[in-house]
């Protein structure tokens, strides 16, 4: 969890909501899909030093630029979990598992 202190007090943000914040920036990307229900196809890491790294599984639609789409995920899951929480994102690792056929 990572720990913020203020002078009224401290607040922590759990890996979970980092793993929601990355899935509602992933939910307004076309051509990716989710490999799992909500926002279990995210999972996030804190380690010793308050660093996060986001992992995050998609299938992606076919024949789309797989570099331009996995960086404007990378992008988009950064700038929101600054944005939200102020906490800088280390690492957004991606892991296409596959294609859909969807139009």
């Amino acid at each position: 969890m990572e720990l913020k202190k203020n002078e009224i007090g401290t607040y922590t943000i759990s890996e979970k909501a980092f793993a929601d914040i990355a899935a509602i920036a992933c939910s307004g990307i076309k051509n990716i899909y989710p490999t799992k229900k909500d926002s279990e196809f995210v999972s996030c890491k804190l380690n010793k030093n308050n660093e996060l790294t986001v992992n995050i599984a998609l299938r992606v639609k076919q024949g789309v630029d797989i570099v331009k789409l996995c960086n404007k995920v990378q992008d988009e899951v950064k700038e929101n979990i600054l944005l939200m929480t102020g906490v800088e994102c280390k690492k957004v690792n991606i892991d296409i598992q596959g294609f859909e056929s969807k139009k």
